[in-house]
């Protein structure tokens, strides 16, 4: 190799081959970047991921080991190889092997997860005819080892079991003898512990799997799960519970199957409670049932309950059936109405009005299904409301908000959140070349990339399709979100609660320990989120996050101004997508015009240089443009949104910019000179196209 590549450009080729299930070309680039003396992680799992792909699993065992014996690499990297290794040979019964390198791991990294269990699980155990479970009860002369013995013989009958039953061997001696074998914690069923609700994920886990399995979610503390288990040692269904809850920190606590029944029973029928307890929201609501995930509490209504409740169920279900995305309540004593409005494609318009007398019962009624003080009428008070469209199967979340206004009375803004699967790039609108460049930098192995805009300009919908476009079972992907409002398959999403020290910032800090390849940030709400962001973008991961900024030159002097170092800054960006969103105009109304040579020449002033080359097959032909008309399929002439962008990837000029510190205007002029099109220019690119017209680029651009 005359002209060796760098790391980055063969970590591209190697990733873009992976992503195409080219596994035999991955390892081609990889073993040739390593004679060379490439020899990151990155580089290094690439090769071993892929060997694993190929089903050459002892291949890669001593590949990885080989590897380690050639470099000297920080203890923590040098773990997770070990670790990579240690399971290859644990899952071949080679247990020796694996325990000898798990201690090479808990060398490495003693806070290695669940490293210890390991080693302790795999740790040989003097036999003797009683079965190490029981030495304590034989220790303390609680059984004889024949009768041990006999018990033990039953096959197909539950040891555990019979030995309190048969022999009435204290459930305490029971506990204390398992919890010696497993040097682990006892847990005996407890009618007083409340049910995890979150970790049965809706009740997605069924009672008769976890019988069958012995295991049951019993709490979570910070980043760390318990679980009960018959057999604490079962390594593989440790595994697999990981895996179920995507994480590597899982406590294993040792129970009886008995107990783990009874906990079933516990747990369940305070689900089927709550079930219950939903199903009273139950109303009629044309053809739709809605089912309120929250608590129900209708002391505070009035003789009005049935009338409200229907009232309220049937303004969710109608917000949602229009795709709005906001409802406001305004209760004006003034006019003695209260107005619902829906904003609709960013617009406000008037909904219903009802009586003002029942504004109050409304309002209470909200608050009841999030879970507010419906007493408390002076403060503003925020919370949540789930509803369920059970023949739909569909989960729609409302955000609300209570601001107290004049003479006692309460406004209500409630944001719909109904839970989306991500749009396909190809779906946001943006131009071919800055699509085509976009999805280049995404599939990056590291960098920074931030979406930028102002509230409600869609940024969360795009970092969602640029997440899903990268969303392969090869990478660990993790979210933080405040709401989590789009979900998919494959992320590890976060929700962050402020309230109690879950921010943006502290969840970054938490990915990092948590093997991530790509992390994605709701916001870069401050310095220390922005500083985190940049770090972890040089130090070998995918950021993507948002910023409130009008524009993508603008948002480098913002987090220059967070006190970012600018040449850490001008390494780690990749690019910066400034977007907003117009209203598209009516396919079924909007109609075409030939615009005059006036309007044709004032929009060449506006876009400035590069009109004729982009408008070329404009101005060459029909000169055709559309206006709004209106009809009853849409508002005003205008159905839907479509994204506006302004696309600056990052370049040496660039780099020397924000190194340098430059103005905005400099960095604008930069960007402009190297292609990038701006907000308007894009926009008038939409004009072009028929999609919007001059009216919404101007009013979302300036």
């Amino acid at each position: 190799m005359d002209n060796p590549q760098s790391e980055e450009q063969l970590l591209s080729q190697a990733w873009n081959l992976f992503a195409k299930d080219d596994y035999a070309g991955v390892l081609n680039i990889c073993r040739s970047g390593y004679s060379h003396g490439v020899r990151s992680y990155d580089m290094v799992r690439l090769m071993l991921d892929s060997l694993n792909k190929l089903g050459k699993v002892q291949e890669q065992a001593e590949v990885t080991l080989k590897i380690l014996g050639e470099n000297d690499y920080p203890p923590k990297v040098a773990a997770k190889l070990y670790f990579r290794a240690g399971l290859i040979f644990l899952h071949q019964d080679n247990h020796q092997e694996a325990r000898s390198i798990f201690e090479k791991v808990r060398i490495l990294d003693p806070d290695f997860p669940g490293i210890e269990q390991r080693i302790k699980a795999l740790t040989p155990r003097p036999v003797t005819s009683s079965s190490s479970r029981y030495s304590h009860l034989l220790e303390k002369n609680l059984i004889t080892a024949e009768q041990l013995s006999a018990v033990l013989s039953m096959e197909g009958k539950d040891s555990d079991a019979l030995l309190l039953k048969e022999y009435k061997i204290a459930k305490k001696d029971l506990g204390d003898s398992l919890a010696r074998f497993y040097g682990t914690e006892f847990v005996p069923f407890s009618a007083g512990k409340e049910p995890p609700f979150e970790l049965f994920e809706k009740r997605r886990l069924d009672p008769d799997f976890l019988k069958r399995y012995g295991w049951l979610p019993f709490a979570q503390e910070g980043n760390t799960i318990t679980v009960l288990m018959t057999n604490p040692f079962d390594l593989g269904r440790l595994d697999e519970i990981r895996f179920i809850y995507g994480t590597s920190n899982v406590e294993a606590k040792v129970t009886l199957a008995g107990d783990i029944e009874q906990y079933i029973e516990h747990f369940y029928k305070q689900f089927s409670s709550g079930e219950d307890l939903a199903a009273a929201f139950d109303e009629d609501v044309e053809s739709a049932d809605i089912v309120s995930a929250g608590e129900e509490n209708e002391a505070e209504l009035s003789d009005q309950d049935s009338e409200v409740v229907r009232m309220v169920n049937a303004l969710l279900v109608e917000a949602w059936r229009k795709n709005v995305s906001d409802i406001h309540i305004e209760p004006n004593p003034q006019s003695r109405y209260c107005m619902f409005r829906f904003r609709l494609d960013g617009t406000c318009y008037e909904f219903r009005k009802v009586r003002l007398p029942l504004a109050r019962p409304i309002v209470s009624r909200l608050k009841i299904m999030a879970s507010l003080d419906i007493a408390e009428r002076r403060l503003p008070q925020d919370g949540k409301i789930k509803i369920k469209l059970p023949d739909r199967n569909k989960v729609v979340e409302y955000r609300m908000a209570t601001i107290p206004t004049l003479e006692g009375m309460e406004d209500v803004v409630l944001r719909v959140l109904a839970s989306g699967k991500p749009l396909p790039l190809d779906k946001l609108g943006l131009l071919p070349q800055n699509k085509a460049a976009f999805e280049k930098l995404i599939y990056k192995p590291y960098g920074l990339i931030l979406v930028v805009g102002p509230t409600g300009s869609g940024k969360t919908t795009t970092l969602h399709s640029a997440v899903s476009y990268i969303n392969t079972p090869e990478r660990k992907i993790w979210t933080a979100e405040d709401p989590v409002e789009i979900t998919q398959e494959g992320l590890r999403q976060v929700q962050v609660h402020p309230k109690i020290g879950l921010t943006f910032a502290s969840a970054l800090r938490s990915f990092l320990r948590a093997d991530p390849d790509v992390i994605m940030i709701g916001e870069m709400r401050d310095k220390e989120t922005a500083h985190i962001g940049v770090e972890s973008s040089l130090t070998g991961h995918l950021v993507l996050s948002t910023l409130h900024t009008n524009s993508a030159p603008e948002t480098v002097t913002r987090l220059l101004d967070m006190d970012l170092d600018p040449f850490n800054f001008a390494d780690s960006l990749l690019c910066v997508l400034a977007q907003r969103l117009v209203k598209t105009l009516c396919p079924n109304c909007k109609k075409a015009y030939t615009p005059g040579s006036e309007e044709i020449e004032e929009m060449g002033l506006e876009f400035g240089q590069g009109w004729e080359v982009q408008a070329k097959e404009f101005l060459e032909g029909k000169r055709t443009l559309y206006r709004k008309v209106g009809c009853g399929q849409c508002v005003g002439g205008y159905k839907g949104r479509v994204g506006v962008h302004e696309l600056m990837v990052n370049s040496s000029g660039i780099k020397n910019q924000i190194k340098h510190r430059k103005p905005t205007e400099e960095i604008r002029a930069q960007a402009v000179a190297e292609g990038m099109l701006t907000l308007k220019q894009d926009g008038m690119m939409k004009v072009l196209q028929g999609l919007t017209d001059m009216d919404q680029v101007r009013a979302a651009s300036g």
